[in-house]
């Protein structure tokens, strides 16, 4: 039903053993409404592993929050049980076909919108070990928050890493894989242009990031320093690549008071070919 709030609820989660099934959510939010979930401690469940289609061993996703097909859903307040940074339990979100979702106050491992999100939220918040993974379109905000994922923002590969709107970001931390030693960029994504994903992908046309800190202290050697973007196809180093499918490519990257642990310069790029047309505006 639509035009609910949940409010003080726990859901704590015991006894998991080597084995087990995926789980499709303990708050299951679909078809509905304006629907406020607060005050609320919520479990990440383990990650169980099978063997997929290709014979070979896939972990299964298993989800404490479903949301399908819901409009104007927001989490406040709201933390996990276990260890956000704990890769051994899976994310705790999954999404789809979603419009106008928040996290405000939230302490949790992921926000992930697997089939598109229609804007998002993430505000005063800390995200554990699997980040911001985000499909759809219109506008992005992050504030206020302190991220652990691998990248700041992830664009989903598997839906054509497409998002067709704006992102802002302010007043943020990013931690890049949880301290751990990495190669470290902002925007994460992969699109090899020889896919028909069915629809046009897209990487936002606007990014503005204000006041963020990234601290990439613990880097590995021969570090270069942080990249806006992640190399999204190593094969298209110049003109002679065609897509198939073309991606439509960022137009804007506009910087303001970005500082770096490491003392390392923000770059573009490992890839600076493809991202050769983006405009960076910094001060």
């Amino acid at each position: 039903r639509s035009n609910v709030l949940v409010d003080g609820l726990e859901h704590r989660i015991t006894g998991e053993g080597d084995h087990g099934a995926p789980y499709g959510g303990f708050i299951n939010i679909s078809n509905c409404a304006y629907v406020t979930v607060r005050n609320t401690i919520l479990t990440g469940h383990k990650t169980y592993r099978t063997i997929g289609s290709a014979g070979v061993p896939v972990s299964m996703g298993s989800y404490d929050i479903s949301l399908n097909r819901a409009l104007n859903v927001s989490f406040v307040n709201c933390r996990q049980t276990n260890d956000i940074n704990d890769s051994g339990y899976w994310g705790i979100l999954g999404s789809n076909y979603c419009k106008n979702l928040v996290y405000d106050n939230c302490i949790f491992s992921r926000f992930d919108a697997h089939m598109g999100v229609a804007n998002a939220t993430i505000r005063n918040s800390t995200l554990g070990h699997q980040g911001i993974n985000a499909i759809g379109t219109g506008t992005f905000i992050v504030e206020n928050s302190t991220i652990y994922g691998r990248s700041l923002i992830n664009l989903r590969s598997d839906y054509g890493s497409t998002w067709q709107g704006e992102f802002f970001i302010r007043d943020c931390v990013f931690v890049p894989a949880g301290g751990r030693a990495t190669r470290v960029s902002l925007i994460g994504g992969s699109y090899s242009g020889q896919h028909d994903f069915g629809y046009t992908c897209y990487m936002p046309e606007r990014i503005t990031i204000e006041n963020l800190h990234i601290d990439d202290s613990k880097h590995p050697e021969e570090y270069r320093g942080p990249a806006i973007f992640a190399d999204f196809n190593p094969l298209m180093t110049d003109n002679s690549y065609v897509e198939k499918f073309p991606y439509v490519i960022t137009r804007e990257v506009i910087l303001r008071n970005v500082t770096i642990a490491s003392g390392k310069t923000l770059r573009l790029s490992d890839n600076p070919f493809m991202f050769r047309n983006v405009k960076v505006n910094s001060d």
